[in-house]
């Protein structure tokens, strides 16, 4: 008794373990109300370049898919990202020929990158994972199954047109000769040559640029 009052004991781990819950429910709900699609994007390329060597976000081509982020790892898995602001764009997303039969569409790992709440894992097509953005970083709602069957015809394809677009900006220089070069210059500083990559549509340096 204290001040004629009951005095209930707290188990601390369980409090510790409240109070981390309700940070990160915080974290979910403030992305939530503050994001863009610019920020799931980028949210998902540094997500996916702990998991990947090189990440493709944000390229058009002419190809029946064009996904918001794209990586390959090193043992040559291929995992996309979908990022999808609202309800309404998922449910587009769905009707696209590639949804409808998966082995036509990009990536042995896919996963839809939404604000909390926007899809449900009961909404997810088969074998596809669902992230949540919270603040910087991302909660895995549900790992992926991963697709036996994926358009590698259309992975090449993708990556074909980024080189070719490498070569452009680089002029008449051989892509594979600028490629060697910048490889020496970057042994010189000693930057180890396998390190994370990431290419953007928008940013004609990203060819050598590190994820913050």
């Amino acid at each position: 008794m204290a001040n004629g009052q009951n005095v209930v004991p707290v188990d601390q781990p369980t409090a510790c373990r409240n109070i981390e819950t309700l940070q990160c429910l915080e974290a979910l709900y403030q992305g939530r109300a503050n994001v863009q699609h610019s920020t799931l994007v980028a949210t998902g390329v540094r997500w996916l370049s702990r998991k990947c060597s090189v990440v493709l976000y944000e390229f058009a081509t002419n190809a029946d898919e064009n996904p918001d982020v794209v990586g390959w790892a090193a043992g040559g898995g291929s995992i996309l990202i979908e990022c999808k602001l609202t309800r309404a764009d998922f449910l587009r997303d769905a009707k696209k020929p590639v949804r409808k039969n998966p082995a036509k569409g990009m990536g042995h790992r896919r996963y839809y990158l939404s604000p909390p709440d926007v899809i449900q894992v009961k909404d997810l097509p088969p074998r596809w994972g669902l992230l949540w953005i919270a603040g910087r970083d991302v909660v895995v709602k549900k790992e992926v199954r991963g697709h036996p069957e994926r358009n590698l015809l259309a992975e090449v394809a993708f990556l074909s047109s980024m080189l070719r677009r490498a070569q452009i900006r680089i002029g008449s220089r051989p892509l594979s000769e600028w490629l060697r070069g910048e490889n020496r210059f970057e042994a010189k500083r000693g930057v180890p040559p396998n390190r994370n990559i990431a290419v953007s549509e928008g940013e004609p340096k990203a060819l050598r640029a590190r994820l913050p």
